[in-house]
């Protein structure tokens, strides 16, 4: 497959481009844990098969855009680390569009993902950056790194400034619609934007309850077989964004009170960007 970062004299080029750094929460943890050879290949096995089914899940929704051929983003994952580039050259495309195709991208894969049992925590930006099979380089990663390490503590993939204010601009474009590009992110109660990624059950006819119940499933088992203690505040947020965005859709069509984990958490400070 060709990679955006090759050139034609097959050199790695660096280019503007919409980066994020992802991290499976407890990935390296259960790796570490598993007692034969056998255990480690099934969760290799697992991962693996997360990993594809949640990029695919992610490219089919977009199938009639430019964007989603493969060939146009690159995709490199290490040890319990996940690194995303999807070119954004000024001159080639509308910043604001790839960065929401990122999103979007973003949304559906952390969602896949999470209903696999593998949560995600991360961060996201746009600046110079390299990924092949070879080689990951760039300020935009370094800036990722940083950001996630200093604010994505629980299960979310918060967004620099300059990407968030790429993604305000499309509420401004009066050829998006403001319901849509308003759902994309939401602003956190330490002021930190990030991707709603619940958003990616969202379908013209409203919210997929069944998406949102296995969501809903996945975050009760990984409580229930968690054995460390710094784990459990992670997933509260979980529980609490989970629950927010039931709120916010309770009057969807088929929305049921079933569909919430037991806890009480609609009066919490998680906005969306469109209700600003």
């Amino acid at each position: 497959m060709s990679s955006p970062y090759i050139d034609d004299s097959q050199r790695p080029r660096l280019r503007p481009s919409i980066a994020a750094f992802l991290d499976v929460l407890g990935f390296s943890h259960y790796s570490t844990v598993s007692a034969t050879l056998e255990e480690s290949q099934q969760l290799l096995d697992q991962i693996h098969s997360a990993i594809r089914d949640s990029r695919a899940f992610a490219r089919q929704f977009f199938v009639d855009q430019a964007f989603a051929d493969p060939s146009y983003w690159a995709l490199k994952f290490f040890s319990d680390n996940l690194v995303i580039g999807f070119p954004a050259d000024e001159k080639v495309v509308d910043q604001t569009q790839a960065a929401l195709f990122a999103v979007r991208c973003m949304q559906r894969y952390q969602f896949y993902m999470a209903t696999t049992g593998f949560f995600v925590r991360g961060a996201a930006s746009i600046g110079p950056l390299c990924l092949t099979d070879e080689i990951i380089f760039g300020s935009a990663l370094v800036e990722c790194y940083r950001l996630e390490s200093k604010a994505s503590i629980v299960p979310r993939v918060v967004l620099t400034q300059s990407l968030t204010d790429l993604v305000m601009d499309a509420l401004k474009n009066e050829k998006l619609d403001p319901r849509e590009t308003g759902q994309l992110i939401c602003r956190d109660v330490d002021d930190w934007w990030f991707v709603n990624y619940l958003h990616a059950t969202v379908t013209p006819q409203g919210v997929d309850w069944k998406l949102i119940e296995k969501h809903k499933d996945s975050v009760i088992a990984y409580l229930a077989k968690t054995k460390t203690h710094d784990v459990l505040p992670k997933f509260g947020w979980a529980c609490r964004y989970h629950n927010v965005f039931c709120h916010w859709h309770r009057n969807d069509p088929n929305y049921s009170d079933a569909y919430r984990i037991d806890r009480s958490d609609e009066d919490s400070t998680i906005d969306l960007l469109g209700e600003i």
